[in-house]
């Protein structure tokens, strides 16, 4: 019994929590040192206690800290041993190997959901370099996968590819306030040459951007990037948002309308 990377209490094998504490890579307290060595060769809490005059209370407020960060397992019968972690363990592909795990689980994840998962051991910036990670092996495949969901998500190749019919995500445009706006900040500099715009998507794929301001409950484009027939889907934006939409821009010589 032992603590997980979300911090729940759980029953699992002594293998198991070797490779979480490998994960969490954080030292034991100094100052507990000793629990740590003594557990390693004993397990009877009454030992450690007779022999340093503890209370109850008081051995329990000095574990209870090397509990929580998984360096002390309990057993069924009341015992505490020690969590070591093997040599040459190769921590940065066991906290790979540890995310793919979690991914496996599910046909559809999104960021958001499997920082959730994976605990404040991993920076959801350290989650995105492993998701991109298993996009360029195939592994999963990043897009809007949900139908009237708005939010990136990471599926699972070969269950996509199962799926006899997958419903094609409408056309729509992301504003740049959209909490997920950040994860095309370098596709809008890229290919658009904007730093921050909204970004307008057909078939799920971004095909424009453009500035705009929004006072008066007007959408006045500034500036645009883009095809005539990505137009169309910034009008029904305006549209849905009953807010008119003006601009001087023109496209080849012709004025947008």
């Amino acid at each position: 019994q032992g603590i997980n990377l979300r911090g729940h209490q759980v029953w699992a094998s002594y293998e198991h929590f070797q490779e979480i504490l490998a994960i969490r890579n954080q030292p034991a307290d100094e100052e507990l040192w000793d629990i740590v060595e003594f557990f390693s060769g004993h397990s009877d809490p009454n030992l450690f206690k007779e022999r340093h005059a503890l209370t109850q209370s008081e051995f329990r407020k000095l574990v209870q800290p090397l509990i929580r960060s998984g360096h002390i397992v309990q057993d069924f019968r009341g015992g505490f041993r020690s969590v070591s972690v093997p040599e040459g363990v190769d921590r940065a592909e066991l906290r790979r190997e540890h995310i793919r795990k979690l991914v496996e689980k599910f046909p559809v994840i999104t960021l958001r959901q499997l920082t959730q998962l994976a605990g404040p051991s991993f920076k959801p910036e350290e989650l995105k370099a492993v998701l991109n990670s298993f996009e360029e092996d195939e592994t999963l495949i990043k897009g809007f996968l949900i139908e009237d969901f708005h939010q990136v998500c990471w599926g699972r190749k070969e269950l996509l590819q199962e799926a006899k019919s997958i419903p094609s995500i409408r056309d729509f445009v992301l504003p740049p306030s959209d909490p997920i706006a950040p994860y095309f900040a370098d596709i809008m500099k890229e290919r658009f040459g904007f730093g921050s715009a909204y970004l307008v998507f057909r078939n799920a794929e971004p095909v424009a951007a453009f500035k705009a301001n929004t006072r008066n409950k007007i959408i006045d484009v500034k500036d645009y990037e883009g095809s005539e027939k990505a137009w169309r889907i910034v009008k029904e934006f305006a549209w849905e948002h009953q807010m008119p939409l003006q601009t001087e821009l023109r496209i080849g010589g012709k004025k947008l309308q």
